[in-house]
């Protein structure tokens, strides 16, 4: 294992997800404004509830994500190793502590943005399960690409 590509693997990680999180926050203010702030009639009924329902997707859309971050980095990571055990080790504990890094930020960046008429969105905790499930499903595709990395190379 390498500690300092594992470090490299998260700080990436850790980057883009602050890249995604503020696209997301720019993305749901956009949201907020189109559908439920001033709105009147069916709208005022419907515009919170569709608004939540947006946060939800925001963050599950950048969850997707991570794994296919895994992925590239994986096979980037990998290719600069020369055995399948350290590959498998390092790209898999740096893409799962890069993905539980990159899964808080958006969480917290698309929580913190949460409007006035976001009222029924989730709140933080609730994203705990999802965003650790991401983090394992990463560090499966970053130790497995990793050893196709090696091998690659």
């Amino acid at each position: 294992m390498d500690a300092e590509r594992i470090g490299f693997i998260a700080v990436v990680f850790t980057l883009v997800g602050v890249g995604v999180g503020v696209v997301g926050v720019v993305a749901m203010g956009w949201a907020e404004a189109a559908f439920a702030t001033e709105a009147v009639g069916d709208a005022d009924r419907f515009g919170p509830v569709f608004v939540a329902q947006l946060y939800l997707s925001v963050t599950a859309a950048a969850l997707v994500a991570a794994p296919v971050l895994a992925g590239v980095i994986g096979l980037l990571v990998g290719s600069r190793t020369y055995g399948s055990v350290e590959a498998a080790t390092t790209c898999g504990v740096g893409a799962g502590g890069g993905a539980l890094a990159y899964g808080v930020v958006v969480v917290a960046l698309v929580v913190a943005s949460q409007g006035a008429v976001a009222g029924q969105a989730y709140a933080a905790t609730d994203a705990i399960g999802s965003v650790g499930a991401t983090a394992a499903a990463s560090a499966v595709v970053g130790a497995a690409t990793g050893v196709l990395g090696s091998r690659a190379s």
